[in-house]
């Protein structure tokens, strides 16, 4: 389950080593807050409704609020990686240090190389908040700020001229064009076949591509990723329960709140009259890159 950030916390951070063949079960949104990743060793794809980055050692990565994502490893060695989430309090403070264009021209990229010298710089000040963070005390919101704004300018200072590459690996495309196919048609609920035959593979093909990559069933990630859509629609909308449904692909209503719970662990109305206790940066119940 995605961490938020605690209260009387304007950031979250994490350091994780985690096995490559980890993958989100569903797309992620940090609701009103940001998200800074570096890559520090292995290979992910990080998969966007516009597009698909390959993200490599020496990448730095800037998830904007909102932004729905999933990230996929497509390597078989351990994934290490720095995240820190922070709050749009904090995006104001970068903001008014760097300029808008600047910020905004970061998120629009989301998956940005870095020069060699500039990993190093990215590295060490990922190391100081860290150890602000592990050591937590009255002033480590404002120490934690002043290197995250760090982190912005040495990016800026540090990007390179080539671009991010936007193909993944030949081992992970198949994968890849049926995550996208089933992101974009999933309220029409695309079995197997129907995604198979989309992305021009066989079925069995496809089927052993879920286990193998991504440990998990065609049916049970097609599940997810309608849920994480629904969950949206409950906390953005005020749309009757039946026309969530009908609208991320449930047969009916019934069977949508059955399977809600099932996997949820409470009902959509729940959910939805639960979402007004949230904090002030929302999270929907799974696994994120940068938690």
């Amino acid at each position: 389950m995605g961490i938020p950030i605690p209260p009387g916390y304007n950031f979250r951070f994490r350091h994780d080593f985690r096995d490559n063949h980890y993958a989100m079960p569903c797309a992620d949104v940090y609701g009103d807050c940001y998200g800074i990743g570096y890559m520090v060793h292995s290979e992910r794809l990080i998969i966007t409704p516009g597009k698909t980055v390959v993200v490599q050692p020496g990448c730095i990565q800037f998830m904007h609020k909102h932004l729905y994502h999933r990230t996929v490893g497509v390597t078989d060695d351990i994934n290490e990686n720095y995240g820190i989430k922070f709050r749009e309090c904090i995006a104001d403070r970068i903001i008014s240090a760097i300029g808008k264009e600047a910020f905004d021209s970061l998120f629009a990229q989301i998956n940005i190389h870095l020069t060699d010298d500039s990993q190093r710089k990215i590295i060490h000040l990922f190391s100081i908040i860290e150890q602000e963070w592990t050591h937590f005390d009255e002033y480590s919101n404002a120490a934690i700020e002043n290197v995250v704004i760090q982190l912005f300018i040495e990016t800026l200072r540090g990007q390179t001229n080539a671009l991010s590459p936007q193909t993944p690996s030949a081992k992970a495309l198949p994968l890849t064009d049926a995550l996208h196919y089933m992101e974009i048609n999933y309220a029409q609920d695309p079995s197997l076949e129907q995604t198979a035959k989309a992305i021009h593979i066989s079925p069995a093909h496809l089927s052993r591509m879920f286990t193998t990559e991504l440990e998990t069933l065609y049916s049970r990630f097609l599940t997810e990723i309608k849920l994480n859509h629904a969950m949206r629609l409950l906390l953005s909308s005020k749309l009757p329960i039946t026309e969530v449904a009908a609208q991320t692909g449930f047969k009916n209503s019934n069977y949508f709140s059955d399977v809600f719970k099932k996997y949820i662990g409470i009902s959509p109305l729940q959910y939805r009259k639960g979402s007004t206790d949230k904090s002030d940066c929302a999270f929907l119940p799974f696994e994120p890159i940068l938690q």
